[in-house]
């Protein structure tokens, strides 16, 4: 028998054990499985090894590979319109929430002529710690219903995914309800604030909570959803702050429960929508509450600790509030506008980051499908160079919106209270936005893991220093616990991401693809 009719053979028995091939490693264990090994591979059909003829099977089993390498005829137009797609949607799923935060930046520029609806400060700062809360509380539910229903809907499994939102969304606000009555709970045992204060402020900690995972099940449902809804949210707070002449709390309070009520309906249209498409018989069953959790747990600590990271500046700053004002939290409001500058800029710019952790995972994903071993360190080389340029464009595009938000040397008028200030606080949100950018890709490589040992302690880290800051200096030191934890989590992330891209084939086969 000839080598051709030897590996005619050998690729039958193959395909005779998985027709459809997933990998050259699949089809290496195969090889192996048959009683092959590399000095019989050498002998009979003359290749290197397992691997290699393990390769060259899979290649046969899709076709498809075979031409990888090869020029093709490129439609240019449509490939610009998927990427500027691409882009745009990957840029609105961010963008959409640096919308209110500029409304409430343009209208804390304008001269109040009402000063009689200025809010209690009590009240502001127990608003404050609410919608800081709900942010912290709800984000590790937003995460978990986000990657639940994206893995449902990927499937086809609309009703499964209905099942696994409403369940989540439920579970979040029974631990947001629970929260809530310790908190009342606790401020009136000590007394913390008035009565009537704490019931808002509970009241006002549960609709931002629900507003935020139904926000979270509507980005599923509709690309545009949560754009136009933010946007309608914005809108319909001006219109009730100067057509009705409301206080900013009273038009915030409104705008927000007029936007709720609508949104539950529209989630609930959408999802009886998904469920008619695809009518199923019998009982939906889902897994079991134990291998769930195990699934989502990173996703939920990541979500949490997100969201803890970005504010902790903010809390630690608070609570060092000068016990003679009578006060136990309060922010200073040219911390407040300051830091409120800071972030527009690392909302605007996370977007960018995601989009180019996108490309390089496409890139990569690609090259680990066709490249062979003896090129795996060029491609680690490639990855590296790719990483380091799209290091350069986020700094680049960060020091653009910077100078053009805040204005260097010439501060605009809305940032000129304290410029040094919102310069400090830029810098530790652009070393957040390079650590997201790596946490990122970690995610993307299934190494959800390394993304929460990276900001873990980062965290730890934000809120020792910004803590020993603010009360041994003053409060608005607190930036600095964000910039050194910033500091913090992009280089350990970094390093997490570099390991991966050493060994690229080994990164891409662990995670699964």
């Amino acid at each position: 028998m000839s080598n051709e009719q030897k590996l005619l053979k050998l690729i039958a028995q193959v395909e005779q054990v998985s027709p459809r091939l997933v990998d050259r490693w699949q089809t290496m264990a195969i090889i192996e499985s048959l009683g092959y090994t590399d000095r019989i591979i050498a002998e009979e059909f003359g290749f290197a090894d397992v691997l290699a003829i393990g390769e060259y099977i899979y290649q046969q089993n899709n076709p498809v590979l075979l031409t990888l390498e090869t020029p093709q005829d490129t439609n240019w137009k449509k490939t610009i319109i998927a990427e500027l797609y691409a882009f745009v949607e990957q840029f609105s799923r961010s963008f959409v929430y640096a919308i209110p935060l500029i409304s409430l930046l343009i209208l804390s520029n304008l001269e109040p002529s009402d000063s009689w609806k200025f809010i209690p400060p009590q009240l502001a700062a127990l608003f404050t710690l609410a919608t800081l809360a709900s942010l912290i509380t709800s984000g590790g539910f937003v995460q978990a219903i986000a990657r639940r229903g994206e893995f449902y809907f990927g499937l086809g499994f609309p009703q499964q995914a209905r099942k696994a939102c409403v369940s989540l969304l439920s579970l979040g606000m029974l631990t947001s309800f629970v929260l809530a009555v310790m908190s009342l709970w606790f401020g009136f045992y000590r007394n913390l604030f008035p009565d009537q204060y704490l019931v808002l402020g509970a009241f006002y900690y549960l609709v931002l909570s629900l507003l935020w995972m139904l926000l979270s099940i509507l980005s599923l449902l509709s690309i545009w959803g949560t754009p136009l809804t933010l946007i309608g949210l914005t809108v319909l707070f001006w219109m009730v702050r100067f057509k009705a002449n409301l206080g900013a709390l009273e038009a915030q309070i409104v705008a927000i429960f007029v936007t709720l009520i609508f949104l539950a309906i529209a989630v609930v249209i959408l999802l009886r929508k998904r469920q008619l498409a695809h009518p199923i018989e019998g009982k939906i069953e889902l897994p079991n509450l134990s291998a769930t959790i195990y699934l989502l747990a990173s996703f939920f600590g990541y979500g949490i600790t997100y969201f803890c990271f970005i504010f902790a500046d903010r809390l630690v700053a608070g609570w060092a509030v000068d016990a003679a004002s009578g006060l136990i939290f309060a922010i200073d409001s040219a911390y407040q506008r300051a830091m409120d500058l800071a972030l527009l800029n690392f909302l605007l710019a996370v977007p960018l980051s995601e989009y180019l952790a996108y490309r390089l995972i496409r890139y990569w994903y690609k090259q680990a499908q066709i490249a062979k071993l003896e090129n795996m360190s060029t491609l680690s080389k490639q990855l590296n160079l790719r990483y380091l340029l799209l290091i350069g464009v986020i700094l680049l595009f960060f020091g653009l919106l910077v100078a053009s938000i805040i204005g260097i040397p010439t501060p605009k008028p809305w940032a000129s209270t304290n410029p040094v200030l919102t310069l400090i606080g830029c810098l530790g949100y652009l070393l957040l936005v390079l650590g997201l950018l790596n946490a990122v890709v970690l995610f993307n490589l299934n190494l959800a893991s390394s993304a929460i040992a990276s900001i873990f302690p980062s965290l730890i880290v934000n809120f020792v220093i910004g803590y020993l800051a603010a009360n041994a200096i003053a409060p608005e030191w607190a930036v600095l616990g964000l910039v050194v934890g910033s500091l913090v989590f992009m280089l350990l992330s970094r390093r997490k991401v570099l390991q991966a891209m050493q060994k690229p084939d080994y990164a891409y086969y662990l995670g699964g693809y």
